[in-house]
């Protein structure tokens, strides 16, 4: 009987969760209440929005650099971020300093991009006119200022390579051979306005001459002065002794250059100069034509200039074979003394690496007599002198005017005498040698 009423009241129970389980089925997917969800929006638009969290002075500072567009400038400020701030958080110092890099490479890209446009721009016009110039000077050039400022790259040994290849001797007489009749026309010209020592000025209707200043071996021509009126006295080429042109109005400007850095300033003002009587018209000069043996001369002195550059940016392009036989080619020539120097400081250098005392010796004595040797190169001179020299110093300065002296000649001094009849003008000339010599 027990068991009998369990099992009905177990069968009722199922019977009760059975009935219950579809009304909770269907309230679940009944839609929601249009009216409620309106009721809880104004709830939720009065609940406190979160206020940002103030941020921090370093990462201010940090985006006020690195948002910086031009990409010179953010460079600048990112280094001075990351001077000024090195306590700021190593995740903001970490950033800047990829952004740095970034911000180089930018920046090298588009100066690289603007020299290279300079470059191309520079030789299409020297292509043009290299019936004044030859177009050896301006590869030359290029590649001189670009090792000049530190940049020894493929570009500058192209550049450097092109300039020494033009330098052939056919090239180099046929350019001075057109330098000199230009000059011979011009002074034909300003010939004509003479006659026994006297300017008479140019025929009348004749078209006024010009003069043409010489110019150096390899240089283009100076600019052209129109002569004056007939019977007046010409005008005197700019630069020329006896004044020139009247200068350009506008302000004195001088320049000055600190820490790499060129800054320009008004000069003072110049003190009125002393009335004068203006010199004398001169009779115009006529050029003459250099010998094959002083053009031959004066290319190898230029040749050595050439050579030089192209060897020192061998040299620190890891090409030291190549660079020290180039090298030592143009230290033959015996250049100017600023090229030699220049020549002779690459040479230490690899003297110096090499070990050879001797070799040290020789460069450094031409840095000391050429007078553009520093400090640390003088004292390197007196300590390898004492090195092959039982350390001593003994010796050092009399081998030093025994080279000056063979490699200076000495010019003769002929003392001057009037010529009769001649009226003293009152002035006396000065003449130095080298600053600090009168």
């Amino acid at each position: 009987m027990k068991h009998a009423l369990r099992f009905t009241l177990a069968l009722l129970a199922l019977v009760a969760l059975a009935a219950a389980v579809p009304g909770a089925q269907s309230a679940a997917q009944k839609p929601p209440d249009p009216k409620a969800a309106d009721q809880a929006a104004p709830a939720a638009a009065q609940k406190p929005a979160e206020t940002p969290q103030e941020l921090p002075d370093e990462a201010k500072a940090f985006n006020a650099a690195a948002g910086e567009k031009n990409p010179l400038k953010r460079i600048e400020l990112l280094e001075k971020y990351i001077a000024d701030n090195p306590k700021a958080s190593s995740t903001l110092l970490g950033m800047a300093r990829s952004q740095l890099q970034t911000s180089l490479m930018a920046a090298m890209k588009d100066v690289t991009a603007r020299n290279q446009k300079a470059i191309e721009t520079e030789i299409a016009d020297a292509k043009k006119a290299t019936d004044t110039r030859p177009l050896y000077f301006t590869y030359n050039s290029i590649a001189s200022r670009l090792a000049g400022g530190g940049v020894y790259s493929e570009e500058a040994e192209d550049m450097a390579r092109k300039g020494l290849a033009g330098m052939d001797e056919k090239t180099y007489f046929d350019n001075r051979k057109r330098l000199y009749d230009r000059d011979r026309v011009a002074y034909e010209k300003q010939a004509a306005n003479w006659k026994d020592g006297k300017y008479i000025g140019p025929a009348a209707g004749a078209a006024p001459a010009a003069v043409v200043a010489a110019p150096a071996a390899g240089a283009a021509p100076a600019a052209v002065v129109a002569a004056p009126a007939a019977g007046a006295a010409p005008a005197a080429v700019a630069g020329a002794r006896g004044g020139g042109p009247a200068a350009a109005t506008g302000p004195n400007y001088r320049f000055t250059t600190k820490d790499g850095i060129t800054q320009a300033s008004i000069a003072p003002p110049r003190p009125a100069p002393a009335p004068r009587t203006p010199p004398a018209p001169r009779p115009p000069t006529k050029p003459t034509m250099p010998t094959d043996a002083e053009m031959r001369t004066s290319l190898r002195s230029e040749r050595a200039s050439a050579q030089a550059t192209l060897g020192q940016i061998l040299m620190k392009r890891g090409k030291s074979d190549e660079g020290l036989k180039i090298l030592k080619e143009a230290y033959a020539a015996k250049p100017a003394s600023y090229t030699m120097a220049g020549i002779a400081r690459s040479l230490y250098e690899a003297a110096k690496s090499a070990g050879n005392e001797a070799d040290q010796l020789e460069y450094l004595s031409v840095l000391a007599l050429s007078g553009r040797g520093n400090a640390d190169e003088f004292k390197a001179l007196d300590e390898v002198w004492k090195k092959t020299h039982n350390g001593s110093l003994d010796g050092l300065e009399t081998m030093l005017d025994a080279r000056w002296r063979r490699d200076n000649v000495r010019f003769a001094v002929t003392p001057y005498t009037r010529p009769a009849n001649t009226k003293p003008t009152g002035r006396t000339v000065l003449a130095e040698v080298f600053p600090g010599a009168g």
